[in-house]
């Protein structure tokens, strides 16, 4: 018989984890004063720091380039100096701008830094991120709080060691920060005053969340809608006032063209697509083949809507997140952040009534932290001539994407665990 939430057997849930929520600074307090719960927040605090100093250890061993953030600071560069933001820029391997120009304007600050000293700050803040991703996430999936303080710096100390978080620090990536705004927007109150501003400037440095805005609008959240789209498009105006030609470049061709973002056929593109792309060996896919990345897609934004009914946005919003991923023309691994919300997701149903499948995809999320996505080819032309086992390999994230949009639409309804008998009544029924 599985053992009750509230039993204190996991060193991560409180003792008190069935009882209502203490609201206010008193109960906070309390909550804190707890010798067990201050032990726990003290040894996962240790921990997290011992994880956070092996990750330093690691990196200055590896010498990471950093290449992305990189780039942002050249195309702040180019923006301050007048040049083109969409032609050649001084980058390692000759990378150009993917991001719309009010991306590159958000980056100009970054130009009054030295290089050296931005790859440092780089690295402070994805670290800081990882944390605030995983206080988001909490709030998104417990927002009860059955989980005491200490789940924080314990979710930290192995969410860093997560392939898309660790790819996305060695590349200096704004992954993390996308995620926090998203995040941070959907945990506010209902009818919270500008619900949905946080969400339109995140559309606006990098378009993709824009999976979100449709899912407010199809959820019925008209109000939340409108105030992103409004956002989005006050980030366009802003950048065609500052950059008109660049910005209508972006937004009139750029935006369309995947193949300026990378190689369809790269192995870290964790995509249908770009799965699609390697299985066929070419690029050019034909009708059939665009019907096995738009059909996966449609049962995608459908078990999407279904977990929102049945559960909210605890699971809507990592369906929605998953599904954007599996239907974008790229997504490289390091976009795979999402991955931290549904670890936490998943973490919180092993603590209730659950299901096979939970603790099935519970066990699935081994694919992030194992690396197993670059165990693959990753050299031009070498994705063309992989084998069966390599190919497969090379879908994880995808083949795990599905999985979780699949289950997160399935009904919550678990088999109630058989309340034990009492001592008297097992006695009568022996003597019958």
């Amino acid at each position: 018989m599985r053992r009750p939430v509230g039993s204190g057997s996991h060193p991560l849930v409180r003792r008190d984890a069935a009882a209502p929520p203490r609201l206010g600074p008193t109960g906070a307090r309390a909550e804190w004063a707890e010798p067990g719960e201050r032990r726990r927040i003290l040894g996962w605090t240790l921990a997290c720091a011992c994880s956070i100093a092996v990750y330093l250890y690691v990196r200055h061993l590896s010498h990471p380039s950093m290449v992305d953030l990189v780039v942002y600071r050249a195309e702040g560069l180019a923006v301050r100096e007048g040049l083109d933001l969409y032609g050649p820029l001084n980058t390692p391997h000759g990378l150009a701008a993917t991001y719309p120009p009010f991306a590159a304007l958000l980056f100009v600050p970054f130009t009054y830094l030295p290089l050296r000293v931005l790859l440092g700050v780089g690295v402070a803040v994805n670290l800081l991120l990882v944390a605030v991703v995983v206080r988001l996430s909490m709030r998104l999936v417990d927002p009860g709080g059955r989980l005491g303080p200490a789940v924080v710096p314990a979710a930290t100390t192995f969410a860093i060691w997560f392939e898309p978080v660790f790819t996305t620090m060695r590349y200096g990536q704004v992954n993390l920060a996308v995620a926090a705004m998203v995040l941070w927007d959907f945990t506010r109150p209902r009818g919270a005053a500008l619900r949905g501003v946080v969400l339109g400037i995140a559309t606006g440095i990098k378009v993709t969340p824009a999976v979100f805005v449709v899912y407010l609008l199809l959820t019925g959240r008209r109000r939340e809608a409108g105030t992103a789209l409004a956002t989005a498009a006050a980030t366009v105006a802003l950048s065609a006032m500052v950059l008109p030609a660049a910005t209508r470049r972006f937004w009139t061709d750029l935006v369309f063209d995947p193949d300026r973002v990378g190689r369809l056929e790269n192995a870290a593109n964790q995509s249908i697509r770009g799965l699609l792309t390697r299985l066929a060996g070419t690029r050019d896919l034909d009708l059939g083949w665009t019907a096995g990345i738009v059909v996966p897609s449609l049962i995608g934004l459908c078990c999407t809507l279904i977990a929102y009914r049945r559960r909210g946005d605890a699971w809507g919003l990592p369906a929605c997140a998953v599904t954007g991923l599996l239907a974008s023309p790229i997504s490289w691994t390091h976009h795979w952040v999402w991955c931290v919300p549904i670890a936490l997701l998943l973490w919180t149903t092993l603590h209730g009534p659950h299901t096979r499948a939970h603790t099935a995809l519970f066990a699935g999320l081994l694919v992030f932290p194992s690396f197993l996505v670059w165990s693959v080819p990753h050299l031009p032309g070498q994705e063309w001539h992989m084998t069966d086992l390599e190919l497969l390999r090379s879908s994880c994230y995808v083949a795990y994407g599905l999985a979780f949009a699949l289950v997160a639409a399935r009904p919550s309804r678990v088999r109630p665990t058989r309340a034990p008998r009492p001592a008297a009544e097992s006695t009568a029924r022996i003597r019958q």
